[in-house]
């Protein structure tokens, strides 16, 4: 039982908390109130103000696709872009403001954007079909010196093809690797070009390396591949690989007045699958008359993935329906006199 002290001392102890509460309670109203419209207006907004603050800070929130993801059912878009003056020179000195990127029409706004030299995970598809006996040593020197003069933290594999097609050399940063494997290749049999394609694709999709690119020197029209050019361009559609081609065409003879209008000769058949194979994935496709040019070529090629410009956009549209989507990079205008840019045509969306 209480004793009369302890009474005393229990009823003060109430009125003072009574009092505390009485005094503070509409403060903490106020801050509970605060709190809940805080909450609301984070939880209203797209989830896309996730993953761009995600993106912005550093922080990947998760997953990967074509690209890198960030929040929830929200991807980067990653398109490096080449930019030329309509003479060829390349146009340094963009920034982001200068860029507009549309998906299916719709503009977008760019998250990411930067042109520095960062490493590629980049293969060279070699054809090894009979015909290039007389072309080999030269292109096998031009490919040692593409490497040198490419970033050193790459990472390179080496394809080579005739009627079959082998991985001659895995993943490597050392050249002598590379070097060793050009110079024990056998140069013999048919082409199956879209086959060594496709298994170089696979292949740098492996690389660790973001930025992912292939060179493919051929010199004719592909024969005995178990892939069609169709299936191929579908396969590089979807994935994010840089794709230069370096074709070593001689025109046929010529057949006459109707000789090429119906049916395309061999040579143009090559030609234009190395332009759409190249085209697709923001690449470019060469056609040098001789051999001795190569190592100018290579170089060239080297330079591009060194300087291009990186631009990364969260897409507006998100749903993740596996749907191809078409990019179109415009500059401002006035930025230059009837600039030429190269980068992948579309992508095809995440899918649950």
């Amino acid at each position: 039982m209480l004793q009369k002290t302890d009474r005393f001392r229990l009823g003060w102890k109430l009125f003072f908390s009574f009092l505390a509460l009485s005094l503070f309670y509409p403060y903490l109203m106020n801050l509970y109130a605060l709190d809940i419209k805080d909450t609301h207006l984070i939880y209203d907004r797209n989830p896309q103000y996730f993953a761009k603050q995600a993106f912005l800070q550093g922080k990947d929130t998760g997953g990967k696709s074509g690209g890198r993801k960030f929040g929830v059912n929200v991807d980067l878009v990653m398109m490096y872009t080449s930019v030329f003056d309509k003479n060829g020179h390349f146009i340094s000195g963009l920034e982001k403001k200068d860029f507009n990127v549309y998906e299916d029409g719709v503009r977008q706004e760019i998250a990411s954007f930067s042109r520095e030299d960062v490493p590629v995970s980049m293969g060279i598809i070699l054809d090894l079909s009979g015909s290039m006996e007389k072309k080999i040593d030269r292109i096998n020197s031009a490919a040692g010196a593409f490497i040198q003069a490419s970033n050193p933290q790459d990472e390179v594999f080496l394809v080579g093809f005739n009627d079959e097609v082998e991985l001659l050399q895995e993943f490597t940063s050392d050249i002598d690797e590379i070097t060793d494997a050009l110079d024990n290749a056998v140069v013999m049999g048919g082409t199956a070009l879209y086959d060594a394609v496709y298994l170089g694709v696979e292949e740098a999709r492996k690389g660790k390396k973001e930025k992912k690119a292939i060179v493919v020197i051929t010199d004719g029209e592909d024969l005995d591949s178990a892939y069609t050019l169709n299936e191929l361009i579908a396969s590089v559609q979807e994935a994010d690989v840089q794709i230069f081609s370096v074709g070593f065409l001689n025109e046929l003879p010529d057949k006459g007045i109707f000789g090429g209008l119906f049916k395309k000769s061999a040579v143009e058949k090559a030609r234009d699958a190395l332009e759409r194979i190249s085209g697709e994935t923001g690449g470019k496709a060469f056609f040098p008359e001789d051999v001795s040019v190569i190592h100018r070529i290579v170089a060239e090629i080297a330079h591009e993935l060194r300087n291009q410009y990186s631009i990364g956009y969260l897409s507006s549209n998100t749903e993740r329906d596996g749907s191809w989507r078409r990019v179109v990079i415009r500059l401002d205008n006035g930025i230059a006199e009837d600039p030429q840019l190269r980068y992948r045509r579309g992508y095809y969306a995440p899918k649950n």
